[in-house]
């Protein structure tokens, strides 16, 4: 467990995606170490499950907190090692992927201990719903991490992966409010966007890795729409903020959720309008930190 956390140490590397010479030493930025051990789309989850729970009254037990938190974590790192699992040894690696690699015996010694523990947290502190719920959208990203492993090239013919991993972060982030929720009518609006916003950032991070996945022989939304994607993306996020704003003034209910949705999106356009300014990898995670807009209203209140 310790070895997924120590310090890198600065090491050569020929970043296949620029210009970069093979004698570049880098030290790992602190930017990018909640993405190399999977950190940051649990907290994303839990950020937002928290946001969703106060603006629309929900009480939520902490077993769930933890619940969606370990799952979370599991899921990615899961994803992560069957990753770089399936690279080959000539072909270039992203930062978190060379991390993964070096550390193989820590993902999978984490992933049997995150898997016990989970179990404990949903059998003895979940109700019955949650539990049911929780295994059907287990099962689904089950099913999602076993095509992308063995079919990946379904995504050549329908390419729609990014959608597929927004659409089930964000069904797993509002899972336990469907539950309690006594009108689903009243968040429907509010979770299509937020589902529209993880599909967006998503697909923000398949374009920038692009030439990456040409390059491992992979296929995304990016590769097989590559053009439309990077001319159009920046006007789509834009277009999502202005679009939340909008629902936010005029429409009924609750709008921090919806702020920090059009926050978000504007952010991630704004990442996708830096270029080449920064790393690939920096971007990459940066993406995700774009997602914690509400931890400002989380400071607001403390």
């Amino acid at each position: 467990m310790r070895e997924s956390y120590q310090l890198l140490e600065p090491e050569t590397f020929l970043d296949h995606s620029s210009n970069q010479p093979a004698d570049v030493r880098a030290r790992t930025s602190p930017i990018v170490w909640l993405n190399l051990v999977c950190l940051d789309a649990p907290i994303v989850a839990v950020t937002w499950q928290w946001l969703f729970a106060q603006s629309f009254h929900v009480s939520l037990a902490n077993g769930t907190r933890v619940g969606l938190f370990l799952t979370a974590w599991l899921i990615y790192l899961a994803d992560r090692l069957a990753d770089t699992w399936k690279i080959q040894a000539d072909q270039p690696l992203s930062q978190r992927q060379r991390f993964c690699q070096r550390h193989q015996i820590a993902f999978f010694v984490s992933i049997a201990l995150l898997a016990v523990i989970n179990l404990w947290v949903i059998f003895r502190m979940l109700d019955r719903a949650t539990i049911e719920i929780g295994s059907f959208l287990g099962a689904a990203s089950i099913i999602y991490l076993s095509i992308n492993y063995w079919l990946g090239r379904i995504w050549r013919f329908i390419p729609a992966k990014e959608i597929c991993i927004g659409s089930l972060f964000a069904l797993g982030t509002a899972a336990a409010l469907f539950t309690q929720l006594d009108f689903l009518a009243a968040f429907a609006t509010t979770f299509f966007l937020f589902a529209a916003l993880c599909s967006l950032n998503c697909i923000g991070i398949a374009i920038w890795e692009r030439d990456l996945d040409r390059a491992q022989h992979k296929d995304s939304i990016a590769t097989r729409l590559s053009h439309h994607l990077r001319s159009g993306y920046r006007s789509i996020a834009y277009a999502l903020a202005v679009l939340t704003v909008g629902i936010a003034v005029w429409a009924k209910g609750p709008a921090q959720a919806t702020v920090c949705i059009g926050m978000s999106a504007a952010l991630l356009g704004m990442l996708d309008s830096l270029g080449e300014r920064i790393s690939r990898d920096e971007r990459t995670a940066l993406a995700d930190l774009m997602l914690l807009t509400p931890l400002l209203f989380l400071l607001l209140r403390a």
